[in-house]
């Protein structure tokens, strides 16, 4: 990566991003809606067929290790109780919307980044670990009331959008994990490398090859080394991803309005709304 890329990428100053996962995400709309299947081992399916795969499963179905992908015929052996749940795509975007909706009263949101995910950048009155913590338990309990508490979420807070998805998956179901610039790579260094995101199988085996069995290897890598063995210019990326940094998105066609434009929820009201920065007594964002 040349110095004029690099540079671009500014380095951790905190607390910058708070990331929301909903856990397993179509069985716990399903369960939400239908209290007979709350607390059992349920797989949502695309068609009433064992010859089909899960295309998600409750928390009930994956302690017998049960996941997307598996084969129903499989899963049946795995758990003779399992419940299989024909997908209702409607319900999973009205709960979606629903969902975002609810977060947006406590912070914007960022970026949508999947059905089941959504990232909100954090204001500068906002990237203490007191207040960021605030916010998430406040996301926790407004889910709860008015969407139901069947429908839980893990949510990951970090300097980076990257780590603070990595986050997420760190405790689950209904989990909160803070990555402060102090400890998160002692914290990082607890998981493995198909923990990460975007290492799956195929990346797993080159790393492999190349020596990197754990996180500490990785962690020793210089970027350029990294660049070499993804064989692309992501490999370098991850070298800041995983300290950290703010890496720009892929620019896209689409755009978004940004976290910038919009008022955080206590701001809304005209009055609180005319120079939030003299209001709130901190510094602009």
């Amino acid at each position: 990566m040349s110095t004029s890329t690099s540079t671009r990428f500014a380095p951790p100053t905190g607390l910058r991003w708070l990331y929301v996962d909903f856990n397993s995400y179509f069985a716990s709309v399903e369960q939400q809606l239908n209290p007979r299947l709350r607390g059992k081992p349920i797989a949502i399916v695309p068609v009433e067929t064992d010859a089909t795969c899960a295309i998600a499963a409750s928390y009930e179905a994956k302690a017998f290790g049960i996941k997307t992908g598996t084969p129903i015929y499989e899963a049946k052996k795995m758990c003779p109780g399992l419940i299989c749940v024909l997908g209702r795509h409607e319900h999973y975007v009205e709960f979606h919307e629903r969902l975002l909706d609810e977060i947006d009263h406590h912070i914007p949101v960022t970026d949508v980044c999947s059905i089941d995910e959504m990232a909100c950048r954090l204001m500068n009155n906002e990237i203490s670990v007191a207040r960021s913590t605030e916010i998430a338990h406040s996301i926790k309990a407004g889910i709860a009331k008015n969407i139901g508490e069947y429908v839980r979420c893990s949510i990951g807070i970090a300097p980076s959008k990257y780590l603070a998805k990595v986050a997420t998956d760190m405790k689950k179901p209904d989990g909160l994990t803070i990555l402060q610039p102090s400890n998160m790579q002692d914290r990082l260094l607890e998981l493995t490398l198909r923990d990460l995101p975007v290492i799956g199988p195929n990346m797993e085996q080159p790393l492999n090859r190349a020596g990197i069995y754990d996180m500490k290897k990785l962690f020793s890598m210089q970027p350029k080394h990294m660049r070499a063995v993804w064989g692309s210019l992501w490999g370098e990326k991850m070298w800041y991803y995983l300290r950290g940094y703010e890496v720009p998105d892929q620019e896209t066609k689409r755009s978004s309005i940004g976290h910038s434009h919009v008022l955080a929820p206590e701001m809304r009201p005209p009055a609180q709304a005319w120079h939030p920065c003299r209001t709130s007594g901190s510094a602009c964002p």
